[in-house]
């Protein structure tokens, strides 16, 4: 397990208190923890994190302001913003089946990325995680364009093996929807010898 993804789960709590402050609705803060520990697990493939708790937080507190900024410039309010029980019903909880499944997901696809080839894994993570742009990343790792999408699209159907192989269905994006409980295959390495990455 990477250092990131245990220090993340560690305080995983306090991450969501401190979102709590910004966001009332529990998807909001469930989504931007995510985003959080995505953000930092990306950075901790690119350089070594000394204090990855502060880290944690620091991106938490970044991604919160940015998301309180661009609601204020909305003009219209949509009723799910509302946080009134009266409005919404209980179906804003989040149950405790809820919390242990989607910390199984974000472990499986830290896991998945992990196991990428070094290169396919550095833009993976630049593409889908940190959203620049196929261009941006290829300039920012000498690359070609074309290159970035042949990492691209390799790191998709590996991730997607990955966490099929692990039960999971994988949708559209990332998060992947559990099916029926499968036994667990032993991990394994994409790559030729020396292309595998840190254990997560």
């Amino acid at each position: 397990m990477s250092l990131m993804l245990r220090t993340f789960l560690e305080n995983e709590r306090g991450i969501k208190r401190f979102l709590s402050r910004f966001f009332p609705r529990a998807q909001d803060v469930d989504d931007l923890a995510q985003e959080t520990f995505l953000r930092a697990f990306a950075a901790e493939a690119e350089r070594d994190v000394l204090s990855p708790r502060a880290f944690l937080y620091r991106i938490a507190k970044n991604l919160a302001l940015n998301e309180r900024e661009r609601l204020s410039h909305r003009t219209t309010n949509y009723i799910e913003d509302y946080p009134d029980p009266s409005v919404l019903g209980a179906s804003d909880q989040v149950s405790g089946e809820d919390v242990v499944e989607g910390r199984q997901k974000m472990a499986i696809f830290a896991e998945a990325i992990s196991a990428l080839p070094p290169q396919c894994r550095r833009v993976f993570l630049l593409r889908k995680v940190q959203g620049l742009s196929q261009k941006d990343v290829a300039q920012r790792l000498g690359l070609s364009v074309s290159t970035v999408e042949k990492h691209l699209a390799t790191g998709l159907l590996k991730c997607s093996e990955y966490l099929k192989l692990r039960g999971y269905e994988v949708g559209s994006g990332p998060a992947a929807v559990p099916t029926q409980p499968q036994a667990q295959p032993e991990p394994q390495r994409y790559g030729s010898k020396g292309g595998s990455s840190a254990d997560v």
